[in-house]
């Protein structure tokens, strides 16, 4: 059986830690694995695509970099964000994405899927009682526009045999206050935070010929979340 490649871009956060060690376990597979103290800056599309020239035979991206709200946020709940804070996340968040497929989907000739992570707040605004801090508006904008980008990319990329989809994720358990876990809960019909080993199990289907047939899902692993 033939190993597929996978890389893995941004392996030292929450999440992409436990994906590596995840797929660093899995038979048949080759992982790469890149990160921003690797020095590779995905904003500069020369050398993301020298990296990808290098390496072009990978079969499956999975790209869990990103700037997240809780790395840095403002301390005044009232004050409005800066637009250059916005435009901090839109590079994060929406034009890396749009570099990886861009360059990947010419480069690397046996790519097969590509898989984004998103947010419950590129689906519907947070519910903002239950935060001491408010919602960083630029990252839920962000997340938004990354859905818009991943159905636009989807279709156009599906006649090449290359998919694009999001996994929406809520409520990845993180040292949050027990107060914060409580209120979440109660909007989430499973009553349970996010398990990161289905989230692997996720990850590795859109990894898979076993999901050959999604293209351009925003796929919720929320517990049930956006349904209320």
């Amino acid at each position: 059986m033939e190993k597929r490649v996978i890389l893995l871009i941004g392996y030292k956060g929450l999440i992409g830690n436990y994906l590596y060690r995840f797929f660093k376990k899995k038979k048949y597979t080759k992982l790469l694995a890149i990160d921003k103290d690797d020095k590779i800056n995905l904003l500069d599309s020369t050398v993301l695509k020298n990296f990808l020239v290098v390496n072009k035979n990978i079969n499956y991206i999975i790209n869990a970099s990103g700037k997240n709200d809780h790395i840095k946020r403002e301390k005044d709940k009232n004050k409005h964000e800066d637009v250059k804070i916005l435009l901090d996340y839109i590079n994060e968040n929406v034009v890396v994405p749009k570099n990886i497929i861009e360059l990947s989907s010419v480069t690397c000739k046996k790519l097969k899927s590509v898989v984004h992570f998103s947010s419950l707040y590129g689906l519907k605004s947070p519910y903002h009682p239950i935060y001491n801090r408010k919602k960083s508006l630029s990252y839920c904008v962000s997340k938004t526009a990354l859905e818009g980008l991943t159905k636009y990319y989807a279709t156009l990329l599906a006649p090449k045999g290359i998919r694009i989809n999001n996994i929406r994720v809520g409520g990845v358990k993180n040292n949050q206050p027990k107060d914060f876990i409580k209120n979440f809960l109660k909007k989430t019909p499973i009553n349970q935070m996010v398990n990161k080993k289905d989230l692997a199990n996720t990850v590795d289907f859109l990894c898979s010929e076993k999901s050959k047939y999604i293209i351009g899902e925003n796929i919720s692993l929320d517990g049930g979340y956006t349904l209320w």
